[in-house]
């Protein structure tokens, strides 16, 4: 316990470690500089406050002058120290399979996850995932209201740029109208595609002021979209304002989702390629 002399060692530690019988051999040589450390730290103190330590993760110095992992279990008896000592090569390379293994499965895990929330045509949030952001956001807005707009956006005559050019051409005329509404957003605003040639943005931190201007620009942006050579793009958007007394009902989001419906619903019979807020809306 004193010296940390080597009195014995059988013969596969004097293989393993090249010990030489004949020599003084020392604790030192045969434990890395880590666990040596870790022996004067931690493992010495507690062998002199409970007489043993169990299970001791260690690095062996072998002959070839590589570390090998191993465990000790140690006993102090009569001021001598008895170690009994296995290497745990096999066990490590077993113990970095598995957490290999584990990142493995977390990485696909993570990409099965993304794959339910992206809209396979266009990349944005499909429906399933917008509303499970849109949830997390009126939670946020109960402790802390903000103001926040939802935007319904549907392509006018959609169906004809289908017929004239083709579906291929309207996909990529979806394709085109997302990487805008990407490109408009901020990274706290929700962007979806919710069916068809529909989309939902919902604007975070955004007042009356804003969202007009927002949908000016939008409207600006997708005339830059041309399904054909002699033809441009145009949207309708239906607008909803929250407001702090919405947040009472349990179904808010449907709430004003229905009510940008209802404003997108009244710029498709106004004439099209424009924006309606719900709170414009007069009843006929």
């Amino acid at each position: 316990m004193e010296t940390n002399k080597l009195e014995y060692s059988n013969q596969y530690a004097n293989d393993l470690l090249g010990l030489n019988v004949n020599a003084e051999n020392n604790l030192f040589d045969i434990l890395s500089k880590a666990s040596s450390i870790l022996f004067e730290s931690y493992i010495k103190p507690a062998i002199f406050s409970v007489g043993s330590c169990e299970e001791i993760q260690i690095s062996l110095l072998l002959s070839d002058k590589k570390k090998a992992p191993a465990v000790a279990h140690i006993k102090l008896l009569d001021s001598k120290l008895y170690w009994s000592i296995y290497v745990a090569a096999a066990r490590d390379k077993l113990y970095q399979e598995l957490l290999a293994a584990r990142e493995h499965l977390e990485s696909k895990t993570e990409k099965l996850t993304l794959l339910t929330r992206i809209d396979p045509l266009t990349s944005l949030d499909n429906r399933r995932a917008a509303t499970d952001d849109l949830a997390k956001i009126i939670n946020q807005l109960k402790r802390q209201f903000m103001p926040v707009s939802f935007l319904t956006i549907d392509i006018d005559w959609f169906k004809k740029i289908n017929d004239r050019f083709g579906h291929n051409r309207g996909d990529e005329v979806l394709t085109e109208l997302s990487c805008i509404l990407k490109r408009v957003t901020r990274a706290s605003d929700i962007v979806a595609r919710w069916g068809g040639e529909e989309f939902l943005v919902v604007l975070y931190k955004a007042n009356l002021e804003d969202t007009r201007a927002f949908c000016k620009r939008l409207h600006e942006e997708a005339r830059k979209v041309k399904p054909s050579s002699d033809s441009t793009l145009s949207i309708c958007i239906g607008v909803s304002v929250l407001q702090p007394e919405d947040l009472v009902y349990p179904d808010v989001i449907d709430m004003q989702i229905n009510k940008a419906d209802e404003a997108l619903y009244r710029a498709k019979n106004s004439g099209r390629n424009r924006t309606e807020f719900y709170e414009e809306v007069v009843p006929d």
